[in-house]
């Protein structure tokens, strides 16, 4: 065996057992997986906002380039925890009082709403049998009866499969604790841990590998920016709308409906039984208005939103990916609904790479035909033009410094790589 296939079994080895130790500290990970997805979407907006901080003010600190990007990036990463977290409190403000009140009317009529329920459903079931004839009942009732237990069974595995994921609560809690001082050196120095990296990967591989990369950072950006701003203006739609018409819980209902969005294809339909359940237990007359706006939301999303915020990110035809959420969750459980898509998409960009690669074809030609490809060649939108455009105009007068340290330094998110 040449010196070469070895280093290459060598890299084998050791991706395999990270891939072992990683699936063994999975429960420990999950924290972290979810501080990733954070680190994907701060990316571009720490990425804007570096151009925007003067260098004059840190050259008195950095006296190399790389200390003066540091510097910079670190400043811009906790500008945007300060905005998140101003943010949040007067979102918290603003909302908490109407939550609060319509948490303690929920309660009170808690009571009052059981009965009606329990009362409405007793008249239902008896006009289901004075109408309907009993054979028809007969198989209606089996058939519900095998779909119940069924999707009891499902449930019931997801909801283990979480909790069994969840189940080390010392290194799940110490990673929540963790995980906004690991965000902000993932956030500062990506850059840099890219390039360490890719200057450990032998330079025969660096092509294949920067490809690589390329492909899941494009796919997973991508798909997790268009879900969370999915999530969010369905959650704020649903919440507003059943708001004024007055059904309980709506802020509850409306968060609920923008967390289940990010399940693709079958997440807005889980996320309104809630609100339908509440509607019908509570007021009746209100159900086929509460029915018929969940519905329109809906239409809405699949026809204008999806199209537009998603795009063309995984690139998948509908059934192709229902078949994949059933896999998914079959054997991941609820985490697997949520990874299945965006994975496969990597998956078959990973696969047309390396089908062209060992045809013979160069990294850079194997690359192009790739979702990934597609999307990068893509020209930049109004907002992004204008964003770089901003950045040229108040990065100019920096060119004039007299402080040599700063001269020939590279910012990477002058840069459309990172958006």
């Amino acid at each position: 065996m040449t010196l070469q296939r070895w280093r290459t079994a060598l890299w084998m080895v050791l991706l395999l057992f990270l891939c072992f130790v990683i699936w063994r500290a999975r429960s420990a990970l999950l924290p972290f997986a979810v501080g990733a997805i954070f680190a994907y979407v701060l990316t571009p907006v720490v990425d804007f906002m570096v151009p925007l901080l003067p260098r004059r003010a840190f050259t008195t600190f950095a006296r190399t380039p790389q200390k003066l990007e540091l510097y910079r990036r670190g400043v811009a990463v906790l500008l945007v925890y300060a905005v998140i977290a101003g943010g949040l409190t007067g979102t918290g403000i603003a909302v908490a009082p109407l939550a609060a009140d319509q948490v303690v009317e929920f309660v009170d009529n808690l009571p009052a709403i059981v009965e009606d329920a329990r009362a409405q459903t007793t008249e239902w079931l008896a006009e289901y049998h004075e109408r309907v004839p009993v054979d028809v009942q007969k198989r209606v009732d089996r058939y519900a009866g095998d779909a119940t237990a069924a999707l009891s069974d499902w449930i019931n595995e997801t909801v283990q499969s979480s909790l069994g994921l969840l189940g080390s609560t010392l290194g799940l809690l110490f990673g929540l604790l963790i995980v906004p001082i690991w965000l902000f050196y993932a956030l500062r120095d990506r850059y840099n841990v890219e390039r360490n990296f890719m200057n450990a990967v032998p330079e025969r591989f660096r092509d294949d590998v920067r490809h690589v990369m390329v492909m899941g950072d494009r796919i997973l950006l991508r798909y997790v920016r268009g879900q969370l701003l999915l999530g969010l203006i369905v959650g704020v739609a649903v919440g507003v709308g059943l708001t004024l018409m007055d059904v309980p819980l709506a802020l509850a209902l409306g968060v609920f409906a923008g967390v289940t969005e990010m399940i693709p294809i079958i997440g807005p339909w889980i996320g309104s039984i809630p609100g339908v359940i509440l509607v019908a237990g509570t007021d009746p007359d209100k159900l086929l208005w509460v029915t018929v706006f969940y519905f329109v939301v809906q239409q809405l999303e699949n026809q204008i939103l999806v199209p537009r915020v998603q795009g063309r990110a995984v690139a998948l035809h509908p059934a192709i990916i229902i078949l994949l959420l059933i896999v998914g969750g079959a054997a991941f459980g609820f985490w697997g609904l949520l990874a299945i898509v965006p994975l496969a998409g990597i998956a078959r960009d990973l696969f047309w790479y390396m089908d062209r690669r060992l045809s013979g074809a160069s990294p850079a030609e194997a690359f192009a035909p790739t979702q990934a490809a597609r999307m990068q060649n893509r020209s930049p939108t109004l907002a992004r033009r204008a964003a770089s455009a901003l950045r040229r105009r108040l990065a100019r007068p920096a060119r004039g410094a007299r402080h040599t340290a700063t001269r020939g330094t590279t910012d990477p998110g002058d840069g459309e790589g990172a958006a």
